[in-house]
């Protein structure tokens, strides 16, 4: 289930890292993305109003959520926005610009896409900080829909209660902790630090101090899996047993690290495994450089269960 993309498949030599093969990988993936929201909601291109786009690495001009904007044929007073650098958090962290972005413009309906091109990251040296992320990172994306129109609260699965989003950049270790940089030979690549699963849960526990809200309200907890020792680092912050790990777990497992939509996977592996109950919240938690952490909480306004 998991996958990279084909400018990878290929020897060390001989692997893609051009614009354009970035630029393919990154069309397959969001184009992929909004196709499928736009066939399982109904909406049409012309019905979004706001468009925010996010890719950590690669970032080309015109811009990714141009890109979607000249694919779909979305109207020329679409307010489009791409976010960059910002890690593996900003699946999450992102919310918050969309959700103010809505409060701005009353009765509007916005597209949220997340992902990570790998093309432009592949890492061709022998430093095993660098070689770390070709083992954990793989291609995906993910489109979400967001609406403050009255009219379409029937038809919404989740209502946003809280957000929340704190930077530990003060601190070097922290800041340094994660890097696109390149090493002693002066080859590219993303540095991922010793400290990363240390310093990714102080700054989960400061987002939980400034969320104030008893973990005993939620039922299901959707923790970025950035890896197996970040998983186990960030749910022995928040005490969770090996259950409450089990989506974030399966999602590592089924596709990797995904980046920035890897919540929003495991978010739609509970929808299909197990469900969520109409009035149950949902925990979503995104780590990533910075150090920046954000945390989401969504109630279930209806029964979900989707098909697999």
């Amino acid at each position: 289930m998991t996958c990279t993309p084909t400018s990878r498949r290929l020897s060390a030599s001989r692997a893609r890292t051009d614009l354009e093969a970035a630029r393919e990988e990154c069309s397959m993936a969001v184009c992929g993305a909004v196709e499928g929201l736009l066939n399982k909601t109904g909406l049409r291109p012309k019905d979004i109003d706001i468009l925010v786009t996010t890719c950590s690495v690669f970032c080309p001009t015109p811009s990714m959520a141009s890109m979607l904007v000249n694919k779909f044929g979305m109207r020329s007073d679409v307010q489009s926005y791409h976010l960059g650098g910002m890690g593996c958090a900003n699946g999450v962290v992102g919310i918050n610009l969309v959700a103010d972005l809505l409060k701005a413009h009353p009765n509007s309906t916005a597209v949220f896409v997340t992902t990570e091109t790998l093309s432009a990251n592949y890492y061709a040296g022998r430093d095993r900080h660098r070689l770390l992320g070709l083992l954990l990172f793989r291609m995906g994306g993910a489109a979400v829909c967001l609406t403050n129109k009255p009219g379409l609260r029937a038809r919404a699965k989740y209502e946003l209660l809280h957000r929340v989003r704190v930077h530990m950049g003060q601190s070097d270790d922290a800041f340094r902790a994660i890097r696109h940089c390149e090493d002693s030979e002066g080859l590219l690549g993303v540095y991922l630090g010793k400290n990363v699963c240390k310093e990714a849960s102080k700054a989960m526990q400061l987002a939980m101090i400034e969320e104030r809200r008893p973990e005993s309200t939620i039922r299901h907890f959707i923790l970025h899996a950035g890896g197996a020792k970040v998983l186990d680092g960030l749910g022995e912050a928040l005490q969770l047993d090996a259950s409450r790990l089990g989506p974030s777990r399966d999602t590592l497992w089924d596709y990797g690290n995904v980046s920035s939509s890897t919540t929003w996977y495991a978010l739609a592996h509970v929808e299909t495994v197990g469900g969520v109950r109409r009035g149950e919240r949902v925990l979503q938690v995104g780590v990533g450089s910075g150090i920046k952490c954000g945390v989401n909480v969504w109630k279930a306004l209806r029964d979900i269960h989707e098909e697999q």
